[in-house]
C-alpha cells in the first residue's frame, strides 16, 4: 500500500507539469522507488524466509542487470532487446487484467475503508516527502517532483504483491481504485501548488 504510482502515471504527469528538466528528477524518483519496492516490498511481503523470497524475484536480477550494463555502457543485442522490449510491454495490460478481476469483488465496506485511507495517505506523503526533500537540501524543482511523486495512487504492484502473498488483496485493490479515482480531483490542486 505504501508504494505510489511513479511509473505508469507519475512520469508522464511529471512530464507535463515540468518539461525535460524535472523529468530526469522523476526518473530518479521512480527508479529509487521500484528498487525499494521490489527488493524491501518483496521481503516485507514474503511468507517465511525473507531471503528466499528476494531471492526468487526476478526484478533483482533485472535490476542487477540492468546496472551492469549502464555502468559497462553494454548494449544488449538487437533481438534480445526487442524480446524483452515486447516482454514489458505485456505487464501493465496483465495487471490491469488481474486488478479488474479483484476489483469485481470489491464490497462497499471496502471502498468506504479505501478511501479513508486515500484521504489520509496524500497530504501524509506530501508532507514527509516536503521534510525530506528539505532535509536532504534538494533544490526547488526536485523538491516539487518528489513531493509530486509520492502522492501518486497507490501502485497496481502492491495489489500483486498483496495477491502473491495473500494479505487482503480485495482491500489493496480498493486501495488502487479510490487513490486512482481521487488522483482526478486532487492531482491539479497538487499541480497549481507546486508549479
Amino acid at each position: 500500500m505504501m508504494y505510489p504510482n511513479t511509473g505508469n502515471m507519475g512520469l508522464p504527469v511529471v512530464l507535463y507539469a515540468f518539461g525535460s528538466a524535472g523529468f530526469a528528477y522523476g526518473i530518479t524518483v521512480m527508479v529509487t522507488v521500484s528498487l525499494f519496492q521490489f527488493t524491501l516490498g518483496a521481503v516485507l511481503n514474503s511468507q517465511g524466509n525473507p531471503l528466499k523470497t528476494l531471492v526468487k524475484t526476478p526484478t533483482v536480477y533485472a535490476i542487477a542487470i540492468s546496472m551492469a550494463l549502464l555502468l559497462t555502457d553494454t548494449a544488449l543485442p538487437p533481438w534480445l532487446a526487442n524480446t524483452v522490449d515486447l516482454m514489458s510491454g505485456f505487464t501493465v495490460p496483465l495487471m490491469l487484467i488481474t486488478l479488474g478481476v479483484s476489483l469485481a469483488s470489491i464490497q462497499v465496506k471496502n471502498l468506504r475503508s479505501g478511501l479513508g485511507f486515500s484521504l489520509v495517505r496524500v497530504p501524509l506523503a506530501a508532507g514527509v516527502a516536503w521534510l525530506i526533500a528539505g532535509w536532504v537540501g534538494l533544490p526547488p524543482l526536485a523538491q516539487s517532483i518528489l513531493v509530486l511523486q509520492m502522492c501518486m495512487p497507490v501502485a497496481v504492484f502492491n495489489y500483486l504483491f498483496a495477491q502473491r502473498a495473500q494479505r487482503e488483496p480485495v482491500y489493496v485493490a480498493s486501495l488502487v481504485f479510490c487513490s486512482t479515482l481521487l488522483a482526478l480531483f486532487y492531482l491539479p490542486v497538487l499541480l497549481a501548488l507546486l508549479m
